[in-house]
């Protein structure tokens, strides 16, 4: 009896041991199939784009340099001309315009009432004009030899400028008044006694 019942128990170690052996396959071969899925995986992974960032540090240097002390020079003032060229002047006075209408053009002419070397050129041009009011778009200019050259004085009732300076200083000045816009005027702008003053340098 305890030889059969010895038979009995190496038996079922017998059987245990292939059960073991069996559970000891399967999860090897499940371990195995996980191993191959993430090779897999890694090698689609690998054929990706990889971003590589490469971090610069970018160092600048500011150099000082020093500073040098000019050296002094001494300034020079020009040698006065040994030849003063002469000169001459005339003034003219004329009444300005009137401004009745808008877009209109007044004019002014300044006459010249002294002969003038011929040669003389302009070496300065003075102004002075007046208006009981100067309207919303008014404009002033003083123009020389029937408009060849102008100056624009709308701001400026009064002044000087050498915008004319190496012209002929023979030719008349004129001044030319105009309101800009639509719709009435107003009441009238009344001009005033208005004069150019024409500084020249005579041939030599």
């Amino acid at each position: 009896m305890r030889h059969h019942n010895r038979s009995i128990l190496m038996v079922l170690m017998v059987f245990l041991g292939g059960a073991m052996s069996g559970s000891e396959a399967l999860a090897q071969a499940r371990v195995d199939r996980t191993l191959s899925v993430q090779s897999g995986a890694a090698s689609s992974l690998g054929d990706l784009p990889i971003a590589t960032t490469n971090a610069i540090t970018a160092t600048t240097t500011t150099t000082t340099a020093p500073v040098t002390p000019a050296a002094s020079t001494p300034s020079h003032n020009p040698a006065p001309s040994s030849h003063n060229r002469p000169s001459g002047s005339y003034a003219s006075d004329a009444m300005g315009a009137t401004i009745l209408a808008k877009n209109a053009d007044y004019e002014t002419l300044f006459r010249i009432n002294a002969p003038i070397p011929a040669g003389s050129t302009i070496s300065n041009v003075a102004w002075r004009y007046g208006l009981s009011s100067k309207p919303v778009g008014f404009e002033a200019v003083l123009c020389r030899n029937n408009q060849q050259r102008c100056w624009n004085i709308t701001n400026s009732a009064s002044g000087n400028t050498s915008a004319f300076n190496g012209q002929d200083a023979s030719q008349p000045f004129t001044l030319h008044y105009r309101v800009r816009g639509t719709g009435p005027l107003g009441p009238p702008a009344q001009g005033e006694m208005n004069q150019v003053i024409v500084t020249y340098d005579l041939p030599g």
